[in-house]
């Protein structure tokens, strides 16, 4: 494949986006795995389309690797289930998606699903491993990918071990110095095959809905001040009869303050750590944390938020906005904001409109909003289980070379998508899917661009994601933030710190989140706030700034 042409197919679609199983060893020998680099033994080393009918060869410009590959054999690759296609297929390699990947790369793919990240962490913990996992290490992992690494669960990559084996992906690596940074270790040896967002317009795409019929009838312009906001909930309780104005779970609550959607208007940029001209602050422990729960508190004694924000879940979230119960949430323009339009679709006049994050006064850019790193998490690693190591990563490989970026973007040609004007379309099976399937059930048969995987994003999918004007219009406003200029990027924690930094996050954010729950219900007072200050202090706040600092300062050094 071309890779200087993926580069800047890449980054056009970005431009034109924004001017708008059973566990067993790998399959057949391949290249020397021992050169790559484990944990277990430290051993360090040297740092076209296809559809299910016809296959079509495609071969790397750097080593000549061709697939699909003959005889490749099999690999086992553990993955949670996805509710999008759970229901109707048992497995990732039953999905077209799955039968493509096996026609077009040779490889026969053994499944190995858990239900969520609790199974996948006692899977983890059990020593039984597949040969490679997807998962969000960096999330759910204590100590993230660095702690697993020093765990011996991942077998990390060298450059030598990458070059023969993952060249494309080496390659775009090379190329991308700022994204290298997120996926390697601090001996330089790469993770795994990192999930990556292929421009700032998929950065974004979460923020505060509102009832925009209701907005209309009331005459109303939309919010941006907390006392807009404030008085829009205020009217939807009293002309509207929203029993609930603001509908969130505390998952949401915490997501909205992690991604400052509501804390510019404070002085805060949000809740989760941050960067102000290389120096590191914790939100959640500055002084302008209190105003914003002291307004989330008003909210709540005024009967503006749910009630019971901190036991309610999902569904009745959904529920409360379709039925007019609610007229105000937060989430991610696809899979909430769409779902609602959908399903309110026949419902004369429903309408929802993203509002900007809140500001201080009217025409002030936030300071922040939800924004992913290149790497937002999600890592396709190879495990220290596998007896072929060199083989499997040609497998992943081949998400980063023309052929993979399309299937893992677009799907099949002539199945889900068509060419159109010379550009990838997604047809009606996908759109309009004649078995009633919402767009991400469709989307998820056929392509991996809804969720994430071991490829690079391509912003051109977005928009055909986002459906309606309404979603992209949201997505535009999203995206008018500061939120670049304060990101605490996605450093490398040294290993010989993974474990304090876990364990520190985890108790200090676990102590975080009950406090927040007890302020905004008034079950504390806010006269309290500099006890709970002391009270992180004592739990090692500032050590835990201190392993991030120089985490960040390493990282900005390189």
């Amino acid at each position: 494949m071309k890779r200087k042409k993926l580069k800047k197919a890449i980054a056009l679609a970005t431009a034109v986006t924004m001017t708008m199983g059973t566990l067993s060893g790998c399959g057949n020998a391949g290249s020397d795995p021992t050169t790559g680099t484990t944990k277990a033994d430290n051993t360090t080393a040297a740092p076209n389309q296809s559809s299910q009918t016809e296959t079509t060869t495609s071969q790397t410009e750097s080593t000549g690797i061709t697939y699909p590959i003959a005889n490749a054999g099999s690999f086992t690759y553990g993955m949670s289930l996805a509710t999008a296609w759970s229901d109707r297929y048992d497995s990732y390699d039953a999905l077209p998606l799955g039968k493509a990947l096996e026609e077009q790369t040779g490889f026969d793919m053994k499944m190995v699903h858990v239900q969520d990240k609790t199974a996948m962490n006692l899977l983890l913990a059990s020593g039984e491993l597949p040969d490679a996992i997807t998962y969000n290490f960096a999330s759910n992992y204590t100590g993230g990918n660095a702690k697993a690494y020093s765990d011996g669960i991942i077998y990390s990559m060298s450059e030598e071990f990458m070059q023969e084996n993952a060249p494309d992906y080496w390659a775009y690596l090379q190329d991308n110095p700022q994204i290298y940074k997120q996926v390697k270790a601090d001996d330089n040896t790469v993770y795994g095959f990192g999930f990556i967002l292929g421009g700032d317009l998929l950065k974004a795409g979460q923020g505060i809905f509102v009832r925009e019929d209701w907005l209309t009838d009331l005459g109303l312009e939309a919010p941006e001040t907390p006392e807009e906001f404030k008085e829009m909930l205020k009217q939807f309780k009293e002309k509207k009869g929203a029993e609930i104005p603001f509908e969130v779970t505390n998952n949401t609550l915490l997501g909205l303050l992690k991604a400052g959607d509501i804390t510019s208007a404070f002085g805060l940029v949000c809740m989760d750590p941050y960067q102000v001209d290389g120096k590191v602050h914790i939100g959640y422990a500055e002084p302008e944390f209190k105003d914003v729960l002291a307004y989330l508190n008003e909210l709540y004694t005024e009967g503006l938020l749910d009630p019971n924000f901190a036991t309610v879940d999902s569904e009745t979230v959904t529920a409360n906005m379709l039925t007019g119960v609610a007229g105000a949430t937060d989430g991610a323009i696809g899979s909430v904001m769409g779902t609602l339009l959908t399903t309110n679709a026949d419902v004369e006049g429903y309408s929802l409109i993203g509002i900007k994050n809140l500001v201080a006064k009217r025409g002030d850019t936030p300071m922040f909003g939800k924004w992913s790193n290149d790497v937002p998490g999600n890592m396709t690693v190879i495990t220290n289980s596998c007896k072929d190591p060199a083989t499997v990563a040609k497998f992943f490989n081949y998400g980063f070379t023309e052929a993979g970026h399309l299937l893992y973007n677009f799907g099949i040609e002539g199945e889900s998508f068509e060419y159109v004007g010379g550009e990838p379309i997604f047809t009606e099976l996908i759109t309009n899917n004649p078995n009633g399937l919402t767009l991400k059930q469709a989307l998820s048969e056929y392509q991996l661009a809804w969720t994430n995987g071991p490829f690079i994003q391509d912003p051109a999918y977005l928009l055909q994601y986002y459906s309606d004007q309404r979603q992209k219009d949201a997505l535009t406003l999203f995206s008018q933030v500061d939120a670049a200029k304060y990101k605490y990027p996605a450093v490398t924690i040294p290993t010989a710190s993974a474990s304090k930094h876990s364990s520190l996050t985890s108790e200090l954010e676990t102590y975080r989140d009950e406090m927040i729950i007890k302020y905004i219900r008034g079950e504390e007072s806010l006269d309290t706030f500099d006890s709970y200050l002391n009270t992180l202090n004592s739990m090692g706040l500032e050590e835990l700034i201190q392993i991030k600092q120089e985490a960040l300062d390493a990282y900005n050094a390189q």
